[in-house]
C-alpha cells in the first residue's frame, strides 16, 4: 500500500494526516486499531511502522502546520472608523463582523472583569429573592 493510498483512505474517514506511529498498513493508532481491513493485506493487526515512514509522516505534519492559516481566536476588537472624531462601534477584528457570537461572548466577559461585575451573584442571605424559608 502506498503512502498516497493510505492518505486517500484516511481522508474518506475525515482524517487529514495519519499519526506518525500509526499502523504501517492503514495509519490507525495502536490503542484503537484491533483487526482492520486493508486492500493489500486484508484483515490485519497493528503493524509498527519503520523509521523512514515515521519520519515522513512527521515531516508532512510539520509542513502542514507551517503552511496552515493562523487560527482565528475572535478576541481582537477593532473600531469602525466613522471619520468624525467620535468613538466608533466595536467589531470582531478577526472575522471583520459585528455579529460574531464568539467575539461578543469574550468581549462581554472582558467588560464584566473591567467593570467589576460579578458573573454569578450569590443568593441573598434570607433565601431566594427574599422568599421566606419553608
Amino acid at each position: 500500500m502506498t503512502t498516497a493510498s493510505i492518505r486517500e483512505k484516511l481522508a474518506v474517514r475525515g482524517i487529514t494526516s495519519e499519526p506518525p506511529y500509526g499502523c504501517s498498513w492503514c495509519g490507525d493508532e495502536q490503542h484503537h486499531h484491533g483487526s482492520q481491513w486493508a486492500p493489500i493485506v486484508g484483515l490485519h493487526q497493528w503493524m509498527e511502522p519503520d523509521q523512514a515512514m515515521i519520519l515522513e509522516r512527521m515531516r508532512r505534519r510539520r509542513a502542514a502546520r507551517l503552511n496552515a492559516e493562523p487560527a482565528k481566536y475572535h478576541a481582537t476588537t477593532g473600531w469602525a472608523a466613522d471619520h468624525t472624531g467620535e468613538s466608533a462601534d466595536p467589531y470582531c477584528a478577526d472575522c471583520k463582523t459585528d455579529g460574531c457570537s464568539r467575539w461578543a461572548r469574550i468581549q462581554d466577559r472582558l467588560d464584566e472583569q473591567r467593570w467589576g461585575i460579578t458573573r454569578n451573584p450569590k443568593q441573598a442571605a434570607d433565601g431566594w429573592a427574599g422568599d421566606e424559608p419553608w
